[in-house]
């Protein structure tokens, strides 16, 4: 029997996800899968005021697995991936990253996509998927919304990395605690939202959502639409992936 690596603690109108796939809590098909299960309970629970997200061994996520992003495995990794923030969007309660260490690649995404940004200090955020000649679909059409198309065009092209002071500057990151208190300032943050009424939570955040969310995942289909249909046609994003996999430098061809 294999492993868990996703674990879901609820208690009352509280929960927490967890992923535990040390040390970096990759994403391969079977925690894809996992999340999408253990999200596809939760989409419709009403009682549900607040739900963090998190990684185990004090790291967030160091986002998917390069072996998943091959043209023999994306076509299974790709609409689980996706699916995942199909359901998110679904939670009728406040989603919350809570980013220690790396949050990378669909890493980022799935922290970009909650609600509330809390980060460590010692947080960091990359996209680093241009340097494999691919872009983050999700990314695309979410970052945007939350830091500007300028800078998220910066972030995505040069694939640098971000700390999570220059995140909280630009507005991704809600607030930074010093990494020793992070699990002490979230259950703070987490009993003041568990004291509010739930009808207020949900409709409160449903009303900030109708004026801003439902754009975003329009382009988020479509970002999925171009990376699947447009750009894994052409040659460069698998003469990338196959020379990250090799720990080469990639030849682009520039098709």
């Amino acid at each position: 029997m294999s492993k868990s690596h996703v674990t879901l603690n609820r208690s009352g109108s509280r929960a927490e996800i967890t992923i535990n796939r040390p040390p970096r809590n990759l994403l391969n098909v079977e925690v894809l899968e996992e999340l999408v299960t253990t999200l596809k309970h939760m989409r419709e629970d009403e009682t549900l005021k607040i739900l963090v997200m998190r990684g185990a061994n004090s790291t967030f996520c160091g986002g998917i697995e390069l072996i998943e992003r091959t043209r023999e495995h994306a076509g299974l990794m790709m609409p689980l991936f996706t699916q995942i923030f199909d359901f998110m969007n679904q939670i009728r309660g406040l989603t919350v990253a809570l980013v220690e260490g790396e949050a990378h690649d669909g890493g980022f995404e799935l922290a970009s996509f909650c609600d509330v940004v809390f980060a460590a200090d010692n947080a960091t955020f990359q996209h680093p998927e241009i340097t494999y000649g691919l872009f983050p679909p999700i990314a695309a059409a979410v970052l945007p919304r939350l830091i500007g198309r300028n800078r998220t065009l910066e972030w995505i092209l040069t694939g640098e990395l971000i700390s999570a002071k220059e995140a909280h500057d630009a507005g991704l990151v809600n607030r930074i605690w010093h990494k020793d208190k992070v699990n002490i300032e979230i259950e703070k943050f987490v009993q003041k939202v568990d004291s509010l009424s739930a009808p207020a939570v949900i409709w409160t955040k449903r009303a900030v959502d109708r004026s801003l969310y439902a754009p975003v995942m329009e382009g988020m289909r479509m970002s999925e639409s171009i990376y699947m249909l447009e750009l894994m046609r052409n040659l460069d994003p698998h003469e990338g992936i196959k020379a990250a996999l090799e720990g080469k430098k990639p030849v682009w061809r520039n098709l």
